[in-house]
């Protein structure tokens, strides 16, 4: 077993990853080997989670089933989501067949190419998949100011599209759009035979980048999701530390009403 103190925003909150196993592939310095960027720990169940070093910290999730692996977010780029793959493979030898991406934001589908090119179905609602043909470029753009080396990819496209909901592994895996949220498209995905719930770029210890929110949409989303009464123990955040507990969606709530006191500019 092992405990740490984990910050959630406005609190400390002590965290148990039991059993723990985390990953840390090649040499320490980063810079000679992309692979020491990527840090694979079991959650539980059949559950793991991924941090992702290569630009700004990312956090994704995957889920190794009877007969394959459903990675819940594609990773910033081709060369990133090659070094995941490799992590997962240290786990795991069962085929990753489907990827999911949770949003349009090149954090989460820029790496939707190289999983094309291995075979694996790339997942998303149909939402995502028309932003991602109509603003994949000007987004990828905006986000190269902030990070000038990140690649460029233009195979974003999901090959397997939903209208809404949606599960997969014989509904060990559950998607859903509550509305939007940190984007217009984002999704949730809970686990709930490890009652984990995978919250992306919503629910995060820090409060981001809210430019292009509706603060007021997004507290409405969040309180639909409070409404669910999910049996969860824990969230994934898409950012900054993975690892929180459900007391997350109160702080962020909070951190919402705060940035929605501000006078506008």
């Amino acid at each position: 077993m092992v405990h740490f103190m984990q910050r959630t925003g406005l609190r400390l909150r002590l965290v148990t990853l039991a059993p723990l196993v985390v990953v840390i592939l090649g040499a320490a310095d980063a810079a000679r080997d992309p692979a020491s960027l990527i840090k694979v720990s079991h959650l539980d169940g059949a559950l793991y989670v991924v941090e992702d070093s290569f630009w700004l910290k990312e956090n994704s999730v995957f889920y190794v089933g009877n007969s394959n692996v459903t990675l819940v977010g594609a990773g910033w780029s081709p060369s990133a989501a090659k070094q995941i793959e490799a992590g997962i493979k240290k786990i795991t030898d069962k085929p990753i067949t489907e990827v999911i991406d949770t949003d349009f934001n090149p954090d989460r589908a820029g790496g939707n190419a190289y999983w094309k090119q291995r075979g694996a179905k790339v997942v998303a609602i149909e939402q995502t998949a028309k932003l991602l043909k109509e603003d994949w470029g000007g987004y990828w753009s905006a986000t190269r100011k902030n990070i000038p080396d990140l690649p460029k990819t233009d195979d974003s496209l999901p090959t397997t599209t939903y209208p809404g909901d949606f599960a997969l592994q014989d509904g060990n895996v559950k998607a859903f759009y509550l509305g939007p949220t940190h984007m217009p498209d984002d999704i949730f995905v809970n686990f709930p035979n490890e009652r984990v719930l995978y919250a992306g770029n919503i629910l995060k210890e820090q409060p981001g980048n809210l430019a292009s929110a509706d603060l007021g949409a997004y507290m409405k989303s969040l309180a639909k999701l409070k409404a669910l009464h999910l049996d969860i123990d824990t969230i994934i955040s898409g950012h900054w530390s993975p690892v929180h507990g459900p007391e997350l969606i109160d702080i962020y709530i909070s951190f919402l009403k705060q940035a929605a006191a501000q006078p506008k500019p």
